[in-house]
């Protein structure tokens, strides 16, 4: 028998602020065009769901989201005790192919989404990144968002994923998730937009891993 399901999506409109002075959110704006850029901004709002470039069509959307790479079994690694996650860190837990990775580290250890943007957050290293493409990971979940200019490879392992097809769980929370095997519900909104939707994300404990 499987486990109780556990919500570990942050509310959607949560995100960290960009300081105490953040000016307040706004009301939906009128017009088209200023719709258009709220959701775009929008799309990056509690825990979402990023997207690899389509070569055919040059854009992300999430019509080609495939239900396999964001919904059955997952393996939640705990990885509390760094401050970057490594290459050397991921290989010791033998990342397989088409295997959905969620990966926990410190930043679960606080509301991150209620606290204005840090630099002290844990992050996947280049190297990392690297890994998971090498050993064809279908989908990888962290617990924090990423924002470029925080840190000098932020942008490149965010490229590195993408354009190898892997598909993006951000802004989890895994508070209290624990280590093992998981059976994975995380389905993002079908909507056309640059880079991702926002998602709704579910685990629970599989008592028998060997299980499908």
């Amino acid at each position: 028998m499987e486990g109780a399901w556990l919500d570990i999506s942050v509310p959607f409109g949560e995100e960290p602020s960009e300081g105490q002075d953040a000016a307040p959110r706004t009301e939906l704006p009128e017009s088209s065009a200023q719709q258009a850029e709220w959701l775009k901004r929008a799309a990056w709002m509690g825990t979402y769901v990023t997207a690899p470039p389509s070569t055919e069509l040059d854009l992300e959307d999430m019509e080609r989201l495939p239900l396999s790479a964001t919904v059955g079994r997952a393996r939640v690694l705990h990885l509390d005790d760094v401050d970057c996650i490594r290459a050397d860190s991921l290989a010791d837990y033998e990342p397989r192919p088409g295997e959905r990775l969620l990966l926990r580290t410190r930043n679960s250890q606080r509301e991150w989404w209620k606290l204005p943007h840090g630099e002290d957050f844990v992050r996947l290293s280049e190297a990392a990144a690297r890994l998971l493409v090498e050993r064809q990971v279908a989908c990888v979940g962290v617990d924090y968002v990423s924002r470029s200019g925080f840190h000098a490879d932020g942008v490149s392992v965010h490229q590195l994923l993408r354009e190898a097809g892997v598909w993006i769980i951000e802004g989890l929370d895994l508070s209290d998730v624990k280590v093992g095997v998981h059976e994975l519900v995380c389905l993002p909104l079908n909507v056309k937009a640059e880079w991702g939707s926002p998602a709704r994300a579910l685990v629970r404990a599989m008592r028998d891993p060997a299980g499908e």
